[in-house]
């Protein structure tokens, strides 16, 4: 739809706490599905990692997250029978179940897709939270028993979760159920302009308190476009596309900051450092404020940058100061996700370290994961940042693309945020389960969320 359009008008085409570790967790419930063997022979061993979609509200900040099996295998499971689909149903459930999602993530809303047969598991009572969303795909009618529907439908209720479908065409005969729900999810992409405008106005008129997402958006154009058409929330491949990308303006000194993270990296004096930054009121205040945020968890507050050098030390100091790269004046949903995605990504490929292959280097992972966004912040080629700030040489090999285990970490984070490519193959190479890869994505989710809110 967008493309045409486009063309038409010249366009170019219980619930644990945020600190409890995942193997604390998995300790008390592990996250071994019985599957059966004729089931077996049909889940992929990709199709227990999950991943994550951010969904943009009309302020352009992230409202929430939708949790799935990869695209790739949600496009196979609707093909599927019942009983496979619960299959499916049942990885997702048990390997989300024991993380405290929707606790983790605060006040944004968790979007769980589930296929119909799966809204009485047994997995769904440790999910319950009115911030988690089961987001349903319709069948066939005449596939569904309705009576059966109405009851699933109050379960989940019940049980405390808000409801959604996903649509990508008119549905009348569901219509009983998309005036009830709470979300309805329309894949925009798959429809005319007139028979959007018509779906919408239908929906709006039948629930005036209902909300629409539109997904499945591909370009800046696209989101523009649904959101004149009042969508309240936004997914699609446009939040993370670099497309007319600019550096975002900031009251931050860039030159400053990567002067002193060289002056980090070669051994500086402590004294020397801080003076470097004690000339900029704005840079040091804006680290001083991420410092002491509680995502690092000090058992002091820091006042000057001096007392923070010697009680983070050299590797801590460096990494909270290269935050201050993703700062901007007015950040728009670009900017949003850009510095929460880096800093999720820095966060898991920390929490990586030490396991299986990965080196127990967690710091550098950080770097690693931060700096591999850190292009695209600044608008400049990866070889021109790194002209710019001595990074360490395993952090500076990876980001070059050289193989070896940090590199294979940094490809496993880039898989589990794009649910797209060989996720077990990423796994296998670093040599850690699905398992704890969710509940790692999970916790660097809601560890990013807390420091990027600092940043506003």
């Amino acid at each position: 739809m967008f493309d045409s359009i486009r063309r038409l008008m010249g366009g170019s085409p219980k619930e644990p706490s945020a600190q409890a570790t995942f193997q604390q967790l998995n300790a008390v419930a592990p996250l071994k599905p019985s599957l059966d063997g004729a089931a077996k022979e049909n889940v992929p061993k990709s199709s227990s990692f999950i991943c994550r979609e951010a969904i943009l509200d009309r302020n352009e900040r992230i409202a929430g997250y939708e949790f799935a099996l990869g695209h790739k295998v949600q496009s196979r499971m609707m093909d599927k029978s019942a009983v496979i689909r619960r299959v499916y149903d049942d990885v997702m459930l048990n390997n989300l179940a024991p993380l405290g999602v929707s606790s983790l993530l605060g006040e944004r809303n968790a979007f769980i897709r589930l296929s119909v047969e799966s809204l009485y598991s047994p997995l769904l009572e440790a999910l319950a939270n009115p911030n988690t969303v089961i987001m349903i795909t319709p069948r066939p009618i005449a596939e569904i028993d309705l009576a059966e529907l109405r009851a699933s439908l109050a379960h989940i209720e019940a049980l405390g979760f808000r409801q959604g479908w996903s649509i990508n065409q008119p549905r009348p005969e569901y219509a009983e159920f998309l005036h009830k729900a709470d979300f309805i999810e329309i894949d925009a992409a798959a429809l005319d302009g007139i028979q959007l405008k018509a779906l919408i106005s239908g929906l709006r008129s039948a629930n005036g308190e209902q909300k629409l997402i539109a997904s499945r958006l591909q370009t800046a154009d696209d989101f523009k476009y649904c959101f004149e058409r009042r969508f309240d929330y936004f997914m699609g491949p446009f939040v993370s596309s670099r497309e007319n990308w600019h550096p975002s303006k900031s009251d931050v000194n860039y030159a400053r900051v990567f002067q002193a993270l060289e002056m980090i990296q070669s051994g500086a004096e402590f004294d020397a450092i801080a003076d470097c930054l004690r000339t900029d009121p704005i840079l040091t205040f804006k680290l001083l404020r991420y410092i002491n945020s509680p995502g690092i968890g000090l058992l002091q507050k820091i006042n000057e940058i001096p007392q923070a050098l010697l009680l983070l030390g050299r590797d801590r100091f460096y990494r909270w100061l290269s935050l201050l790269l993703f700062d901007s004046k007015k950040p728009g949903y670009h900017e949003n996700i850009l510095r929460e995605q880096a800093l999720t990504r820095g966060r898991f490929m920390e929490m990586l370290a030490g396991k299986g292959r990965v080196p127990a280097g967690g710091d550098q992972l950080f770097l690693t994961g931060l700096f591999s966004l850190m292009s695209v912040m600044l608008a400049q080629p990866l070889e021109d940042v790194l002209k710019q700030v001595s990074l360490p040489e395993a952090v500076a090999s990876a980001l070059k693309g050289e193989a070896g285990a940090m590199h294979d970490a940094l490809m496993l984070a880039i898989a589990v945020e794009s649910g797209e490519g060989d996720m077990a193959a990423a796994a296998a190479r670093c040599d850690v389960d699905a398992a704890e890869v969710a509940g790692m994505m999970i916790e660097a989710l809601a560890w990013s969320q807390q420091i990027a809110a600092v940043g506003e």
